[in-house]
């Protein structure tokens, strides 16, 4: 740029030679004077449109920059870049910048990782815009260039996976199956298992921040008892006895302590806190933050332990039809290896069976999650003064179901139904699980929901926090799914 502002000097002072001759003679001047006045007039109105075309040309590559750069960083499987990141990043790059925009020549485009920190993308691009009346003074193109960068910016996370352990997990995968009692060859389960290690790799490369997470495996029960307090369970308990023929009873039993050493640790479902105290357990569908954070003492704010041995009248076709408990839940923690975090995914989904409860599910998610409830000293709203953010991933392969005559962590139904407000069980659990979503959303927690072969997704699209946080999957695309949930986790960012 400053040869061509030494050029166009130049032919300033040129032309203005016949000035001076003609300050000297003034005879005929007023033809020489405007035939001179357009050379450096062109000049300057030539410059100015030309330069203006470069300007144009910069701000359209810098959006395109800006857009691969995130592409880029996006695709990264992991935190170091490769070729299929590359190759996405060149993409959205021609697609914002198409070749010969504004007839500029084929762009160099280069997109490589930062130097000092290999998680970050950097970009640069640079081509030549022809002139058109720059091109009197020599000038056939003017260079332009520009630079960006992108990474993901991570905050600490606190993930917990809320995921379905019912029967129909056993079922093969992209197939109509309501139950299966053994687990089937490419079952849904096997999919599960095979593709949750690429949420921990997309989120492995996250710098100077903790990732932590939990695991709540649920069914018609949870198995959360034995990181309660034990002056949070009830004890004595009421359980459905038969007394006589088909005659039943809320029968009091009282536990010994040594009965809590082989306890598996499944619990029955408390109050909804706006229903009152009492023995009684009433439970509506309203879901307000006392219901997951408060607890106490007081019999209106204990869980009752599961005892399937203590109740009867309970049946189904099959015995985890009838009663369930599934393996026990894994509060929030920190994993070193990929080989760790699997293993602790593997025992959550070691016991499948029972019928379909979100409710139950979300709200014991929410309570794990909670920075203000049961769990609050080891869930702090910072870590290293850096802020944490909170997200339930919640899968599942069905629509909600229930059923009058097995017990569950809502009791038996038939003998009595715990369950308040009006339409059919299913109608009143669903309204208390899309009325805990709402309340998770509002406590500032994330929902990320995966709808694995579900006949009805519509039923559990709600739960999630938009559109971009619901997916639908037959299971062969898991692992892609997790990996796009990770990378929406870790936030992207222009760094330049």
């Amino acid at each position: 740029m400053n040869a061509f502002i030494r050029r166009a000097v130049e032919a300033l002072l040129v032309s203005c030679r016949p000035f001076v001759r003609l300050a000297v003679d003034g005879r005929g001047n007023a033809m020489p004077i405007m035939a001179a006045a357009l050379i450096p007039l062109l000049g300057m109105i030539g410059s100015g449109l030309d330069i203006s075309r470069v300007h144009l040309v910069k701000s359209k590559m810098q959006t395109a920059c800006d857009a691969s750069a995130l592409a880029a960083r996006r695709a990264m499987a992991t935190a170091t870049l490769d070729q299929t990141a590359i190759d996405e990043g060149k993409k959205f790059f021609n697609f914002n910048f198409p070749p010969g925009t504004m007839q500029a020549t084929p762009v160099a485009l280069n997109i490589q990782a930062n130097a000092a920190d290999i998680s970050t993308v950097d970009v640069t691009a640079s081509t030549r815009v022809p002139t058109t009346i720059m091109r009197l003074f020599g000038f056939t193109t003017l260079g332009a260039s520009v630079a960006c960068s992108a990474d993901q910016d991570y905050v600490n996370n606190d993930i917990m996976l809320v995921l379905d352990v019912t029967g129909s997990m056993n079922c093969k995968a992209g197939a109509n199956c309501d139950y299966a009692a053994t687990e089937q060859n490419g079952s849904r389960l096997s999919r599960l298992r095979g593709a949750t290690s690429s949420l921990y790799n997309a989120l492995e490369g996250a710098k100077g921040v903790r990732t932590r997470y939990g695991f709540m495996p649920y069914s018609m029960t949870v198995n959360v008892g034995k990181d309660l307090n034990s002056s949070w369970l009830r004890n004595p308990a009421g359980y459905w006895q038969q007394q006589g023929n088909n005659n039943w009873t809320l029968k009091s039993v009282t536990h010994p302590n040594n009965w809590f050493n082989s306890w598996e640790g499944c619990i029955e479902e408390r109050s909804t806190i706006s229903q009152g105290a009492g023995a009684s357990i009433s439970i509506s569908s309203d879901v307000a933050q006392t219901d997951i954070d408060t607890t106490g003492s007081t019999q209106s704010l204990q869980w009752q332990p599961y005892d399937d041995q203590a109740t009867e009248g309970e049946s189904g076709a099959y015995n985890n039809l009838a009663r369930f408990c599934p393996a026990r839940a894994s509060r929030l923690d920190t994993y070193d290896s990929e080989s760790d975090f699997q293993a602790a995914v593997d025992d959550s989904l070691d016991r499948v069976g029972g019928y379909t409860n979100h409710d139950l599910g979300i709200m014991w998610g929410m309570r794990f999650l909670s920075g203000t409830g049961m769990f609050a000293t080891d869930n702090p709203d910072t870590f290293n003064q850096v802020p944490v953010g909170r997200h339930i991933i919640f899968l599942t392969d069905g629509v909600m179901t229930a059923d009058t005559d097995n017990y569950s962590s809502f009791g038996v139904p038939r003998r009595g139904d715990r369950m308040t407000g009006g339409g059919s069980l299913v109608k009143r659990h669903q309204d208390r699980f899309l009325n805990a979503c709402n309340r998770a959303r509002q406590m500032g927690m994330t929902i990320w929901v995966i709808a694995l072969d579900v006949q009805s997704p519509n039923d559990i699209k709600p739960c999630a926090s938009g559109e971009d946080h619901f997916f639908i999957s037959d299971g062969s695309d898991l692992d892609q799914v997790f990996t796009r949930i990770a990378k929406g986790i870790g936030r992207l960012r222009l760094t330049v």
